[in-house]
């Protein structure tokens, strides 16, 4: 019988028991850029993002973020950055946070928004609603958005659905003079 070389065993490192603490801040931010914020508005570093918003626990910050525009979620992110870096608040701002679906939606009033629903496009139309719903819910808003993509899509149907033709039906058959035949070749 023929020597059969050996195998050299395979060093397997040991488990790894502890994993090193998460980083409390990450390095880039996972929140998506919101619409540029007026000049008007600028953020001063340190300064709160709405008022008695440094007394609030984790609980009552999270609950406070919604009905807040894009702008004053900037300033909580900023504030929570450079001072309390709290988890679950940035959980809630990676969910809220948005682009605005016409600039400068958060300041604008209900009649500027249902004049620019009336001149936009299906596609705007519909992040509209989606951003109104998600943020202010305002109900008039919500049901002019609703009529006015209704009357665009009566205004413009679709074309028709193709006609269902289920997998059991007989084959169409073949246009006269197009005949095949079996076993030519």
């Amino acid at each position: 019988m023929a020597d059969i070389p050996s195998i050299p065993p395979v060093r397997v490192p040991p488990p790894r028991t502890v994993m090193p603490p998460p980083s409390p801040i990450p390095s880039a931010s996972p929140i998506p850029p919101a619409s540029p914020i007026p000049a008007a508005s600028a953020i001063r570093p340190g300064s709160l993002p709405f008022a008695g918003y440094d007394r609030l626990n984790t609980r009552q910050a999270v609950a406070a973020l919604s009905g807040r525009t894009q702008v004053e979620l900037q300033a909580v992110e900023s504030y929570e950055r450079s001072h309390k870096a709290r988890q679950p608040v940035f959980d809630k701002l990676r969910y809220l946070r948005g682009r605005e679906p016409l600039p400068g939606y958060d300041a604008l009033g209900v009649e500027e928004i249902l004049a620019a629903v009336k001149k936009a496009d299906a596609g705007t139309i519909k992040r509209v609603h989606a951003y109104e719903r998600k943020f202010r819910n305002r109900l008039r808003l919500l049901d002019e958005v609703a009529r006015v993509r209704r009357a665009r899509r009566e205004a413009s149907p679709a074309s028709a659905a193709p006609r269902y033709q289920p997998m059991s039906a007989p084959a169409v058959a073949a246009p006269a003079g197009r005949t095949a035949k079996r076993g030519a070749r």
